[in-house]
């Protein structure tokens, strides 16, 4: 752009130094035809100076003489600079404008296709399993992992675990889980009974049992007749055979015995969680069972595996296609769910919206502090090297005009024979 600005330069210079040889090549022909070119020259350099000192005063003082009211641009650059701002800030950039624009244009619907794009590159390349590896190693679990902990343990702490306990209770005896765990304990308690050595424990407790009753009289007698009859083993076959028995009898379905047990079972259970929570002995529980549990020990664990699961997964070979489908499903979705685009749409033209109305008078400032980095030969340069081409074209059309108005000038005269 310079070089063409400098172009036009030296060819307006051209045209007026043809004008000036001619009229001097033409001064001793003042009459006849040459004549006719001689006012023509004349004319031209009259014109061409007068654009030349014309195009020169609009930068500079012509021939570095301070004529009056020459240099306008340096001399009027603040006034200038304050014109540009008013018309960026009022006409070409005015804030109403720019937010009736803002609401023509349609930001998601340009916006997510661009999104698309850069999440399917991100994720079949390296860079997104490098920057979520960055943003991993970078948790710090110490800053964390106390707090969260924390927040369990106030968690635990607010749970009502006499309410707990009772919903637990009564869940087991809607779905027949107490049952079967009655059924357990008969099982176990069946299996343990029908021992050899459970038949001589029972025989041998029986007896030392009976051996130390202080009886006197005839109940002493009757008693050590009995004992004479029965010896240890036969005592404990008939008692294991008896609990035997009353077991086998609980474990029947729907009998009375085992509605009776079950009952009473249920009842001491809720007559337990009352007591504890009376006392108070609930919450101790829970408590010592909280601070014997290290939460945060157990929680800088998880978070060191599941780190290393995270990185390992990232840098997966299957991790494009595992993740991918995942991401462009969550696209999908967003794309088609018109209420949410809507809102996010609104959102967005919201806050283009407040950074217009925030930052709009900046605009001018901004410009207004470019202008006056400039000092004034560097506006002058700038200004020439934009418009300068057309403006040493002005002095071309002078010198051209000129000598064609000279031209015609004496051409009349010479018709009129006023020459």
């Amino acid at each position: 752009m310079a070089n063409e600005s400098k172009k036009n330069k030296h060819f307006a210079n051209i045209s007026l130094g043809v004008m000036a040889a001619g009229f001097a090549a033409t001064i001793p022909f003042r009459s006849g035809g040459l004549g006719l070119l001689h006012a023509g020259f004349e004319a031209g350099v009259i014109g061409g100076l007068a654009d030349w000192f014309a195009v020169t005063a609009l930068f500079r003082h012509p021939l570095g003489i301070p004529i009056p009211h020459t240099a306008l641009l340096p001399r009027n650059r603040k006034k200038m600079s304050e014109g540009i701002v008013r018309v960026l800030e009022e006409r070409l950039l005015a804030k109403e404008s720019m937010l009736e624009k803002l609401k023509q244009f349609e930001l998601m619907g340009q916006l997510l296709p661009a999104v698309r794009g850069a999440l399917h590159s991100a994720v079949h390349s390296e860079r997104l399993p490098h920057l979520l590896e960055g943003v991993i190693r970078s948790a710090d679990a110490e800053r964390f992992v106390p707090m969260l902990a924390a927040e369990i343990q106030a968690a635990a702490r607010r749970i009502d675990l006499e309410a707990a306990l009772r919903g637990f209770l009564r869940k087991a005896e809607e779905n027949g889980t107490d049952e079967h765990l009655l059924d357990l304990l008969l099982t176990r308690a069946e299996s343990w009974v029908a021992t050899e050595g459970m038949r001589r424990e029972l025989g041998s407790a029986v007896m030392t049992l009976i051996k130390g009753l202080n009886l006197g009289g005839l109940m002493s007698f009757a008693v050590n007749a009995f004992i004479g009859y029965l010896e240890e083993d036969k005592l404990g076959t008939m008692l294991q055979s008896f609990i035997l028995t009353k077991i086998h009898e609980l474990k029947i379905p729907h009998s009375q015995r085992r509605f009776i047990v079950m009952t009473k079972l249920r009842e001491a259970l809720d007559h337990l969680i009352t007591e504890l929570a009376a006392s108070g002995r609930l919450d101790m529980m829970r408590d010592e069972l909280l601070n014997a549990f290290d939460i945060e020990g157990e929680l800088h664990k998880l978070v060191d595996v599941l780190r290393e699961k995270g990185i390992a997964f990232l840098h997966g070979e299957d991790f494009a296609a595992r993740a991918w489908p995942l991401i462009e499903g969550l696209m999908n979705r967003f794309e088609e769910n018109e209420a949410l685009v809507d809102d996010a749409e609104q959102w967005l033209k919201g806050q283009a919206a407040a950074l217009i109305e925030r930052n709009h008078a900046r605009i001018g400032t901004f410009v207004k502090e470019n202008l006056d980095r400039l000092d004034n030969d560097q506006l002058v340069e700038l200004i020439e090297d934009k418009v300068g081409q057309d403006l040493q074209w002005i002095r071309v059309n002078g010198a051209l005009c000129g000598f064609l108005i000279g031209l015609l000038l004496r051409g009349i005269e010479m018709a009129t024979g006023n020459v």
